[in-house]
C-alpha cells in the first residue's frame, strides 16, 4: 500500500500513519462506491445540525470576519447554508456547493446559490468545513480546490487534528475515528505538506477556536464516545443544560488553516 499522498510504502492496519509525510488514512482504502454508502440522502440527518443552527452561525460569523476579505466566496460542503448567510450578510457574493441533493434543495428554497455540481468560474475564498477526511484522494481535491481560487486568493480549511491533544486522551474513541466517511486524518505537519505539494504559500495552521455549544452537550457527546461512564455524563449534561454555560473548549480537535494562491 502507498499513501495517497506522498506516495511512500506504508504498512497494513485501520488507521495507518505515513512515516515520511505524516498523513494518517484507512487501509485498505475504501473505494468511491463504498465512501457515497456511508451517505444518508434523507433530510432526517441533518436535524441535529438544525437544532443547533445558531450554534453554527454565530461559529461562522467570526469564521467569514477572520476572512477579512470582500468578493465573492465558494464553501465546498455548505449543508444547511450557515456560512453562506453570513458571508452575505458581510457582504461577500457566496456560491455553495454539496453531494447532498436534500441540503441544496434546503438551501435553494432560502434563496441561497448552491449546486451539487463543482463550479467553473474562479473566486476570492474557498472554505472547505468537515470535508477533506472525507476525500480517499486529498491531493487531487485540494488541486482543484487551488484550481477555483484566483491568484491571490484564500483557502480557509478546518478538520480534525490527528496530533492533537484530544485525540491522544481519547485514543480510539476520538471523534476522527468514530465516523466511517473518515478515511483520511491529518496533523499540522501532514496539512503543511500537502498544501505545499500543492502550491500553496502563507501557510498559517492553529488549533481552530471552539463553537459555542452549551456545555451540557459536550458531556452527552462525551456519553457518546466513552459509552461505560454514560451513566455518570448523562446526568451531569442534563443537570448543565438548566444553565446558559458554554463551552469554552474544543474538544473535537479540530484545526483552522488559511493558505494563499
Amino acid at each position: 500500500m502507498t499513501c495517497v499522498v506522498c506516495g511512500s510504502e506504508i504498512s497494513r492496519g485501520s488507521f495507518v500513519r505515513c512515516s515520511f509525510c505524516g498523513l494518517v488514512q484507512v487501509v485498505p482504502m475504501l473505494t468511491s462506491k463504498e465512501i457515497a454508502k456511508l451517505y444518508h440522502e434523507d433530510f432526517d440527518h441533518f436535524t441535529p445540525y438544525l437544532e443547533q443552527i445558531d450554534v453554527h452561525r454565530e461559529y461562522f460569523k467570526k469564521k467569514v470576519q477572520e476572512i477579512k476579505k470582500t468578493g465573492s466566496l465558494l464553501d465546498i460542503g455548505c449543508a444547511m447554508g450557515a456560512l453562506l448567510e453570513e458571508a452575505q450578510k458581510q457582504g461577500m457574493k457566496a456560491m455553495g456547493v454539496d453531494i447532498s441533493q436534500d441540503a441544496v434543495s434546503y438551501c435553494r428554497e432560502k434563496g441561497l446559490d448552491v449546486s451539487v455540481t463543482w463550479p467553473k468560474k474562479m473566486f476570492d475564498v474557498v472554505t472547505v468545513f468537515q470535508i477533506i477526511e472525507h476525500e480517499r484522494d486529498p491531493l487531487g481535491f485540494m488541486r482543484r480546490v487551488y484550481k477555483l481560487l484566483k491568484k491571490g486568493g484564500m483557502v480557509m480549511l478546518a478538520t480534525p487534528n490527528h496530533g492533537g491533544f484530544w485525540r491522544k486522551i481519547m485514543g480510539k474513541y476520538w471523534v476522527g475515528f468514530t465516523h466511517p466517511e473518515h478515511v483520511v486524518l491529518l496533523d499540522f505537519q501532514s496539512m503543511r505538506y500537502l498544501l505545499e505539494k500543492v502550491g500553496f504559500h502563507d501557510i498559517d495552521i492553529q488549533r481552530d477556536s471552539p463553537r459555542p455549544f452549551p456545555l451540557s452537550f459536550a458531556f452527552t457527546r462525551a456519553a457518546d464516545y466513552f459509552p461505560m461512564f454514560a451513566w455518570f455524563l448523562k446526568p451531569i449534561g442534563k443537570f448543565l443544560d438548566r444553565y446558559k454555560f458554554i463551552n469554552p473548549i474544543n474538544p473535537w480537535d479540530d484545526m483552522i488553516v488559511y493558505a494563499k494562491k
